[in-house]
Formats: structure tokens, sequence, C-alpha cells
């Protein structure tokens, strides 16, 4: 029975790269790719701390290895430790409905190709609404690099929750906050400053750069301890797991 598995503080192990690149091929990937099935369903609508490790693992459906397959099962293990999580969207005052948004980025993650993972999310006024974990498409020459592709990725989410609010009569005053853990990402959005190492990423760098212009964007350094899209980026320790899992609005909720 699952709800007999012995709980786990994390979703994924910290030494998940490492450990995975002697492990033996699965004989069968049906079992493996029907739990990944389900496991992405509950990432994606009601627990964003697992994002990360689904999105990790669901890369290897063609090739699953044991230590995949171990780690899938722990995901399912740690949703039994945290069987009493729910994804809390407290009551707010209108007025007090403000979008916020977290972006970060791991770069060279992934050792076999290096390209980076990109994580965001969204908060309307306390309540998480929005959330991503997806590997980025080309490889990053810089972590300032990685972070900044991950910030694209958010700014065209940020654009379409500004349009659905709007439709919704919760317009939105001023610049949407994004918190974001690189200073150097910051500065190259906000200065005109190009190089030609820069040069390949030229169009992001002026989409981003004109939400900024326009007052739809304001950067906003946060830093790395604080940074809640870390979770949506990487395996994390137990303790940031919960802290992180915590800041998202995740947790018991009491019976009246």
């Amino acid at each position: 029975m699952v709800m007999d598995a012995k709980g786990s503080s994390i979703p994924l192990d910290t030494g998940y790269y490492r450990s995975r690149v002697d492990s033996r091929l699965l004989d069968s990937n049906e079992d493996y790719h029907s739990l990944v099935g389900a496991l992405l369903y509950v990432a994606i609508n009601t627990r964003p701390d697992i994002a990360a490790s689904v999105s990790i693992l669901s890369r290897q459906v063609s090739r699953a290895t044991e230590t995949d397959w171990v780690e899938l099962k722990r995901v399912v293990r740690y949703l039994v430790k945290t069987a009493e999580y729910k994804l809390k969207l407290l009551p707010t005052e209108s007025e007090q409905l403000v979008l916020t948004g977290y972006c970060d980025a791991d770069w060279s993650a992934d050792p076999s190709d290096r390209k980076s993972n990109s994580g965001y999310l969204f908060q309307l006024g306390k309540a998480t609404i929005c959330w991503a974990s997806r590997k980025q498409t080309s490889v990053s020459l810089s972590s300032m690099e990685a972070e900044y592709m991950a910030l694209s990725e958010a700014c065209r989410e940020l654009v379409w929750l500004r349009q659905i609010l709007e439709e919704m009569g919760e317009h939105q005053r001023k610049p949407t906050v994004v918190l974001e853990d690189n200073r150097s990402c910051i500065d190259f959005v906000e200065t005109d400053r190009k190089s030609r190492r820069s040069k390949h990423i030229d169009t992001r760098v002026h989409y981003t750069k004109d939400l900024v212009d326009k007052g739809v964007v304001t950067l906003q350094f946060c830093s790395s301890e604080e940074m809640t899209a870390d979770i949506l980026t990487k395996p994390l320790g137990a303790v940031k797991q919960q802290r992180f899992a915590l800041a998202m609005g995740l947790g018991s909720v009491p019976v009246p």
C-alpha cells in the first residue's frame, strides 16, 4: 500500500545527477511512464513543491534507469509524508490583489547536455496562482544568461496573467515586481550595455527591457536564501524544501 510507504522529507535526492551516471536501464518503462503521468498531473495542479523533481524525472521516460525509478518513488514517499499539505488560497482584500513574481535558474544543471533549469512562480496577494519548472532549450554561457532566459519565460507568463486579471476587473495599477537573485541579470536588463557574447540573446533582451521601459515590470533583487523559486529549479535539502514549500502557500489547513 502506498500509504504504508516510509515518508521522505525531500522529493528528489540532491545527489541525483551523480547517482544516475552508472545506473542500469530498466527492463521496462511502462510503470515508470505511468507514474510520471500521474505525478505530472499533481505537480501542475496542486503541488508546486514537486514540480522540479517531476520535471527532471519526466525527461528520462525513454531511457529510465534504476536510479530514476527509485527517485520517482521518492516523490511518492514525499507526498505521503506531506499529505496534509494544501495549496492555501487565502481571502484577500481587493486593494491588496497585487501580482508578484519570483524567477530563478539553475545554471548548467544537467551534466548530460549542460542545459539549465528555469523556474518561476506568481502570487496574487498571498496566494500562489501560477508556477513552472522547465529545462531551457539552449545552453547558457553564464549564470547571468541562464537567469535572463528564465526571466524572459517568466515575463511572457506575467503579461498573460495581467491580461487575465484585467478582464476580471482586477487592474494592476503599478508595474509587477519580479524578484530575481542575480544582480548581473538585473543590470543587464536595466542598462543599454551589450557585448559580443550577448548578441545571440538580443531578442530576449529587447523584449524584457521593453516591458521594463513601459512600466509593466519592475525587477527587484532578492537574496538566494529568500528566493522561493529556487524550489522550482533543482533538488533541495529538507530544510530549504520545507521553507520554500511554506513560502509558496503550502501547508496544513486546520479543520473548522
